[in-house]
């Protein structure tokens, strides 16, 4: 059975290339474009993903708000977040840290890195 990914990022061409990196390595990637469409994917889901990964930068919630959040629910806080964000200052990477991410990444990056690091933390070789 394979891995479920939950892709969350306002913009449509991250959403869409990195929907397409991780199809191509055999997840089941759901993107959406914000915090709202997560949580109502999150309440219709037959089963919890596996991964979330999370941009920081959206209108309404952002992405540290949301990694906060799905890290106070009984029900999400065991489910591993990758936070991506364009900005490379040291304290971003801090605050994704600090909020428990597994993983901070900054745009640009190769979806193969992106590809390679999902797999690692999923647990998949």
């Amino acid at each position: 059975m394979s891995k479920s990914v939950i892709v969350v990022d306002d913009d449509g061409q991250i959403r869409e290339i990195v929907t397409f990196a991780l199809t191509h390595a055999q997840f089941e990637v759901v993107s959406v474009e914000n915090g709202q469409q997560l949580y109502a994917r999150l309440a219709q889901c037959a089963s919890l993903p596996d991964l979330i990964i999370l941009d920081v930068m959206m209108p309404g919630e952002d992405g540290y708000q949301l990694c906060a959040a799905l890290r106070q629910d009984a029900v999400t806080m065991h489910i591993p977040v990758i936070v991506m964000t364009a900005h490379d200052e040291a304290i971003y990477a801090r605050i994704s840290n600090d909020l428990g991410a597994a993983l901070h990444i900054t745009k640009p990056f190769h979806p193969l890195e992106l590809v390679e690091a999902v797999k690692r933390i999923v647990g998949e070789k």
